[in-house]
């Protein structure tokens, strides 16, 4: 995992709008703001990173980043990994933040992975059901008795309030409605949906029955896709700031903590 991207909620709608992307390549993590900034009301740039055109670099992860991710001393880390399938993989936190989105209840910042493209054309992105606190107790239980690689449907919800586009889970038979898809790959996943020469399907990748609902159950959506398609680049929101040369982000914060110091 190599690139995430930062959304933040609009305080007066509840809207998730991506602003910022992270990116680690060659050892060296890299921060920017992206042109979802524009249309964010109220937003304000995260503290040690004011400058909208700026691109920041740091060789460990940022604070602002890594003060979401769960201690390997906490007693819980070892099933907190399970419920990620990702035990083979402690050490690599830009994985751990793709899938847990690095939310906590102290704020309004979510974090997420973009779909992956192969060269070949295939298409996959993996998350959790979303808004599983909100079924009913019947459906919940149900979601304990699937396995991994059961299949999924896709049914849109465009009379949902909150997001036109929302595309919810649903089982084949009997029916059982299992959430929803997180809302930024609902763009993607629709254009997919509609093409069937794409051979969109969604499978149960893990089931936790030990974990909290919003870990429960784990999706994993493929498709073929031709080369002409690029997941989220149509999207304004994902398009980057055009700036200047990258900032050290250690000589900025050590800048910015001698300003401090002397008043």
């Amino acid at each position: 995992m190599s690139t995430l991207f930062v959304a933040w909620q609009q305080p007066d709608n509840g809207e998730w709008i991506p602003v910022a992307k992270l990116d680690r390549r060659d050892g060296v993590y890299r921060f920017s703001y992206t042109q979802g900034v524009a249309r964010a009301k109220d937003f304000q740039p995260f503290s040690g990173m004011r400058q909208l055109n700026v691109t920041y670099e740091s060789p460990s992860l940022f604070p602002l980043f890594a003060n979401r991710l769960i201690s390997k001393s906490r007693p819980e880390f070892k099933d907190y990994l399970r419920w990620l399938g990702m035990s083979d993989m402690a050490d690599d936190p830009m994985a751990i933040l793709a899938l847990t989105g690095g939310i906590r209840g102290t704020d309004s910042i979510e974090l997420f992975q973009p779909p992956v493209v192969s060269s070949d054309g295939h298409y996959q992105v993996d998350f959790f059901a979303r808004s599983l606190s909100h079924l009913p107790k019947p459906a919940v239980e149900h979601i304990g008795t699937m396995h991994k690689g059961d299949r999924l449907f896709l049914m849109r919800d465009g009379q949902n309030d909150f997001d036109p586009l929302a595309l919810a889970l649903r089982t084949a038979t009997p029916s059982y409605f299992l959430g929803y898809c997180p809302k930024y790959y609902v763009r993607d996943l629709g254009v997919l949906l509609a093409n069937p020469e794409c051979n969109l399907q969604v499978h149960v990748k893990c089931v936790n029955l030990d974990a909290p609902l919003n870990m429960r159950l784990f999706c994993s959506a493929s498709a073929t896709v031709p080369a002409i398609f690029s997941p989220l680049g149509r999207e304004s929101d994902f398009q980057p700031i055009t700036g200047d040369a990258p900032t050290k982000w250690e000589e900025l914060s050590a800048g910015l903590t001698a300003a401090f110091q002397t008043h």
